[in-house]
């Protein structure tokens, strides 16, 4: 077989496409509450499984950061962090975690597993998923109930 220059270069390069296109991370599905209409999907890239939720809390009034990450189909929250206490809010460590005060801000790390996550976002309090450097307005979708779901494989081509 005789391959020309400008082919062998596609040629050599075909693993790394084929390797780049089987790679994939876990993926974010974002649905309406309850109707389950699909919104959003996020795919969380190759090798990470981590993504954060931050929002305004609703009475406090101050900023409230929620950090995730992904087991195979589950949602494993493993910190908060916020700068008051308000309602919704821990006010104790689980069996296991940690409370503690850092920056000027409470800090609890803990193990809170979920199959889903159903959430109401409201524009004022700024709600927003942030992957990687990738932040995703929550309530672009208008002020509803969403809920939030994971799977450990790509996703769909839609």
């Amino acid at each position: 077989m005789t391959v020309r220059p400008g082919r062998a270069r596609f040629v050599a390069l075909l693993p790394g496409l084929v390797a780049a296109g089987i790679a994939h991370g876990a993926c974010l599905a974002l649905t309406s509450h309850p109707d389950g209409a699909s919104l959003v999907r996020i795919e969380l890239g190759t090798g990470h499984s981590t993504f954060a939720a931050t929002y305004v809390h609703s009475v406090t009034r101050t900023p409230v950061d929620e950090q995730y990450r992904v087991d195979g189909d589950t949602i494993v929250e493993t910190e908060i962090r916020f700068d008051q206490h308000g309602p919704g809010l821990p006010t104790e460590a689980d069996a296991g975690a940690q409370w503690t005060r850092r920056d000027g801000r409470y800090v609890v790390t803990m193990d809170r597993r979920f199959d889903r996550i159903v959430m109401r976002v409201h524009a004022e309090q700024k709600p927003t998923l942030v992957v990687g450097d990738r932040a995703t307005d929550l309530a672009q979708w208008g002020n509803r109930a969403i809920a939030l779901s994971a799977s450990a494989s790509s996703c769909p081509v839609q």
